[in-house]
């Protein structure tokens, strides 16, 4: 019998491929609806986690490196973990922030079976307005996982990719929640969103040439007129 050397957390508090018990225990103790499994191999947990083969590291480090994108003239790539699958729906989101009127906005970009959808939004409550940006990440979230939980049933797991590492951090609860806006986005997703949907959060770098992000960042500001 094979020996399992990694494994797979489908679901759990941060999907993904651990190489230990102990990294794959710290993702699923004390997660309700927790699925993972040991693999021999590491390509056969990314199929488990990801639902379809993963190309190399190699290849994927060749496809996305800015120098091989500009000398075969492709676009922007899009983010390393984006894979082609109907019953994903993905949400690129990001946030701005105006000094001068003191408002915040956000900007999203959601896929979905071939389709582009875009949303912007803009707020001024005192309350938010003091967290500056980070206000409008948080509204591009929540945005993406009540448009999620409105259309559960048209796919399987909703991806969230992200620049700034509190959008996952007070959901799961890595990070505490010290002001009025993070609790009620942390109490958002606990009763709400877990549990309904499986939502997946993928950080990705800001200003990086990620043509999403960079899309969504563009929305967040055109919002507030910037």
């Amino acid at each position: 019998m094979a020996k399992k050397k990694v494994y797979g957390v489908k679901n759990g508090k941060i999907p993904g491929v651990y190489k230990t018990w102990q990294e794959c225990e710290k993702q699923i103790k004390g997660y309700s609806g927790a699925e993972y499994k040991g693999f021999p191999t590491e390509d056969e947990a990314k199929i488990y986690v990801y639902g379809t083969p993963l190309e190399s590291s190699k290849e994927l480090e060749k496809k996305n490196t800015k120098k091989t994108l500009e000398e075969k003239g492709k676009n922007p790539p899009v983010s390393n973990n984006t894979i082609e699958d109907p019953n994903i729906l993905k949400a690129y989101v990001d946030g701005s922030y105006n000094h001068k009127t003191k408002e915040y906005s956000c900007g999203v970009v959601l896929l979905l079976n071939g389709k582009e959808l875009l949303f912007s939004k803009k707020g001024n409550a005192p309350h938010l307005a003091s967290m500056r940006n980070v206000a409008g990440e948080l509204l591009g979230a929540q945005y993406a996982m009540a448009f999620g939980l409105k259309n559960q049933g048209k796919f399987k797991e909703l991806w969230i990719y992200h620049d700034y590492s509190g959008i996952e951090m007070w959901c799961t609860g890595q990070w505490k929640t010290n002001q009025a806006g993070t609790e009620a986005y942390k109490n958002f997703y606990q009763k709400k969103i877990r549990g309904n949907i499986t939502v997946r959060f993928i950080k990705v770098k800001a200003h990086s040439g990620d043509h999403y992000n960079d899309k969504a960042d563009e929305l967040a500001k055109k919002a507030l007129d910037l």
